[in-house]
C-alpha cells in the first residue's frame, strides 16, 4: 500500500510501538496492531509519519531528555486513530519492542497533555488528528474542494458551507475547534480565519434573537454560529491549504 521496501517494513516493527504501554499489555501482539493499523488509510499514514518522525527517539540511548516536535505530532496523531489505540496497549514479543517502547516512554507527558478533551493544541497538531481518522480526512477533502474560492478570499459557496458542515460533525476534527495559529503554518492562519467569518458567515443585519443564535440543525447551515464553531471553520481551511 505504501510501497515499502523490505528493510522500511523491517524498522518499522522497531518503531511502530507506541508510548503509554503499561504492564505487559493486552492480548493483541504489537505486530498484530501493526498491521491492522498499516492497512487503514488514515492509520497508515500516521504510522507512516510516526516511523519517520520518531526514528532518531527509538535509535538513541535510553535516558534521552528530549521529544522532538515532529515525534510528539506523530505520536499524538498515532494514538488518536482509532486503530492506532491498539498500539498503545499492544504486548510486544521481542526485546527490541520492548526497548523501542521504554526509549519512546521520553514523549509520553507530552502526548498525554495533548490529548486530553481540553488541551488546546496547534492547527498544525489538530490537522494531524483529523488526518489520521478516514472519515475526518475525507471531510477535509471534500472542503478543500469545495471552498477554493473561500480560501482566495472570493465567495463561500453553498457547498462550502455543506462541507463545513459535515466536517464540524466528525469527531476527530474536535481539536479544530480551538487550536491555535502559532506562527509555524505554510498558510496565513489569522487571515484565513478572517475570511471564513466574512464569507461565510457574516453577521446579521438585524439584531439577534434568542432563534436566530441557537446552533444550526444536523443538516442545515445558517448565518448564525457560534464562536468556536467559527474557529473550527476557519482553521480546517488552513490545514486544506497545504494540499493545493
Amino acid at each position: 500500500m505504501f510501497g515499502w521496501t523490505v528493510t522500511a517494513v523491517a524498522v518499522c516493527s522497531v518503531l511502530l510501538t507506541v508510548p503509554m504501554a503499561a504492564g505487559t499489555g493486552s492480548g493483541t501482539s504489537c505486530e498484530e496492531a501493526r498491521l491492522k493499523c498499516a492497512y487503514r488509510t488514515g492509520c497508515g499514514m500516521a504510522l507512516n509519519n510516526y516511523m519517520l518522525g520518531c526514528s532518531g527517539v527509538v535509535q538513541r540511548a535510553s535516558g534521552a531528555s528530549h521529544c522532538p516536535e515532529v515525534c510528539q505530532h506523530a505520536l499524538i496523531a498515532l494514538t488518536s486513530a482509532e486503530e492506532g489505540k491498539e498500539l498503545i496497549s499492544c504486548k510486544c514479543t521481542d526485546d527490541m519492542c520492548k526497548q523501542a517502547k521504554e526509549r519512546v516512554e521520553i514523549c509520553r507527558p507530552h502526548v498525554e497533555l495533548a490529548t486530553l478533551n481540553e488541551t488546546i493544541v496547534s492547527c498544525r497538531v489538530a490537522q494531524w488528528i483529523c488526518k489520521a481518522d478516514a472519515l475526518c480526512s475525507t471531510a477535509l477533502d471534500y472542503y478543500h474542494r469545495f471552498c477554493r474560492s473561500m480560501f482566495q478570499g472570493k465567495r463561500c459557496t453553498n457547498r462550502c458551507n455543506n462541507s463545513i458542515s459535515i466536517l464540524r460533525r466528525q469527531e476527530k476534527a474536535a481539536k479544530l475547534v480551538a487550536c491555535r495559529c502559532d506562527g509555524q503554518e505554510d498558510y496565513d492562519c489569522p487571515q484565513i480565519r478572517i475570511n471564513m467569518e466574512r464569507l461565510c458567515f457574516p453577521p446579521a443585519s438585524s439584531p439577534a434573537s434568542p432563534s436566530s443564535t441557537a446552533a444550526p440543525t444536523s443538516g442545515t447551515v445558517g448565518s448564525a454560529v457560534t464562536t468556536s464553531t467559527l474557529v473550527l471553520m476557519s482553521t480546517a481551511l488552513g490545514i486544506l491549504l497545504q494540499a493545493t
